[in-house]
């Protein structure tokens, strides 16, 4: 099926160039028979959804990326790298990002942090753009059906990182090793600069946060001193970087050791790319590019 029914069409098509529209027009979603692929991804949402991004991703945060060649044309695969900013706009980026520079294009689907699904209504408003709660039996389905994961190895806590941890990475889970070994799938790494800057948190309220169940509670130099509005992001400039597809050794499965190599070889990439990140925004800062 097209990802908007045509008597919709028009609700979308105004907020895209025409190159990009007829991208998403040749966006197909298998209809599991209620309107939604198996996963719950609504197509109406979905090319709202991009419409938001695109526009973001162009003017807001204006994201420059490179190593497209890396994210694979067709069949499973991880992605994995950096989280910041205290909400996740970065992800939002990079999905569009992903979408934007793939042919055909495709959709980037999160294993998101439970918690996001106890969060009233937000949890549909994730499933329904093509997110998944972060289980293994969610991830099994997406890489069965072929499609892209995007995963954070530092996890929710990492985006209340304090301006004085700017991209200092922390430790990895070992999820997306596994995974990644135990279907065949690559890992693809990526580092992402400029989402530390969008908000400065100052502190985290460590017992509100436990009370409403969430990964941390932020003060930022905005929020909540502004209300809602304190929650905007600055519209500095993203950097993307992806690095070349990382094949997972089988044997991280059955070794401690071996997946712990596995672990650090992701992340020491994840790092060489942030590098290369801030690198390039010195150059874009200087005035070279």
């Amino acid at each position: 099926m097209l990802l908007f029914p045509r008597r919709k069409a028009e609700l979308v098509k105004p907020l895209l160039p025409p190159h990009e529209w007829d991208r998403v027009q040749t966006y197909a979603l298998s209809d599991a028979g209620f309107g939604t692929d198996p996963f719950g991804t609504d197509p109406d949402l979905l090319g709202f959804g991009y419409a938001l991004g695109y526009w973001l991703h162009r003017h807001y945060f204006r994201v420059v990326s490179t190593g497209h060649e890396h994210l694979p044309g067709r069949g499973a695969a991880v992605i994995a790298g950096n989280h910041s900013g205290v909400l996740p706009f970065d992800a939002m980026m990079l999905a569009t990002d992903v979408f934007r520079y793939t042919d055909p294009p495709r959709l980037m689907r999160f294993m998101v942090d439970y918690f996001v699904y106890q969060v009233p209504f937000l949890g549909v408003f994730f499933r329904s753009l093509g997110q998944m709660p972060g289980t293994r039996r969610n991830f099994d389905g997406l890489v069965h059906e072929g499609h892209i994961v995007g995963l954070f190895p530092e996890g929710a806590e990492a985006l209340g990182k304090p301006a004085a941890k700017r991209y200092e990475l922390y430790p990895f889970s070992h999820g997306h090793v596994e995974l990644a070994a135990r279907h065949r799938v690559p890992v693809v790494p990526f580092g992402l600069v400029g989402a530390e800057e969008q908000m400065t948190m100052i502190a985290d309220l460590r017992p509100l946060a436990r009370a409403l169940r969430l990964p941390y509670f932020p003060v930022t130099t905005t929020f909540p001193w502004f209300g809602p509005l304190g929650l905007l992001p600055k519209p500095v400039r993203y950097f993307i970087h992806y690095g070349e597809p990382i094949h997972i050794d089988p044997l991280a499965l059955d070794s401690v050791e071996v997946r712990t190599q596995e672990v650090e070889r992701v992340r020491e990439s994840v790092a060489d790319l942030i590098q290369r990140g801030l690198e390039q925004r010195r150059e874009y800062a200087g005035g070279s590019v």
